[in-house]
């Protein structure tokens, strides 16, 4: 009988155990591969798609004639303030905005461009970066006597308190 008991654990152990075999079996050998089949695969990447880089920053200055825009922004890797030159041309897409024409000194931009040698960096979507400052909040009262129409007015939400006022 303890035979029997130590052989039925054994193929009860087999069982549970042998799926993790598999877990440690090496792989099968790769089938080679064809060099024309290769060849036939088109490239996914041009050279302009590696070297996209993208910008943020402050518009320094404008040239409406030749389509370009010096950039101020902020080189994370010195902790610098730089200038970038970038060029638009006619493949340039443009967010909150329709054309290089509303483009303003100072306006915040957002810019995806293909790095080039020398300044020629071409910009290929320019994004207007839109303010998120809304217009200060007006506290509305009810003032209106019972029995008539009720009348709203708008007043100003209260003052910041005064220094005296901080210092306790």
């Amino acid at each position: 009988m303890n035979f029997r008991i130590r052989l039925g654990i054994l193929v009860l152990s087999m069982f549970i155990t042998a799926p993790w075999f598999d877990a440690f079996a090496q792989d099968p050998a790769a089938p080679p591969i064809d060099s024309a089949v290769v060849a036939s695969i088109p490239q996914v990447s041009t050279q302009n798609e590696i070297n996209m880089q993208w910008v943020w920053g402050e518009v320094v200055s404008l040239d409406s004639q030749a389509k370009t825009i010096i950039l101020k922004y902020l080189d994370y890797e010195t902790d610098q303030e730089k200038e970038l030159t970038l060029v638009s041309d006619e493949k340039t897409t443009y967010e909150n905005i329709k054309s290089f024409d509303e483009i303003k000194v100072k306006d915040i931009l957002s810019i995806d461009y293909a790095a080039g040698p020398e300044d020629k960096n071409a910009a290929k979507n320019i994004n207007l970066e839109k303010p998120d400052a809304l217009p200060p909040a007006k506290v509305a009262t009810m003032d209106a006597p019972a029995g008539s129409s009720t009348a709203v007015t708008e007043t100003p939400p209260p003052a910041a308190p005064a220094a005296a006022d901080q210092a306790q």
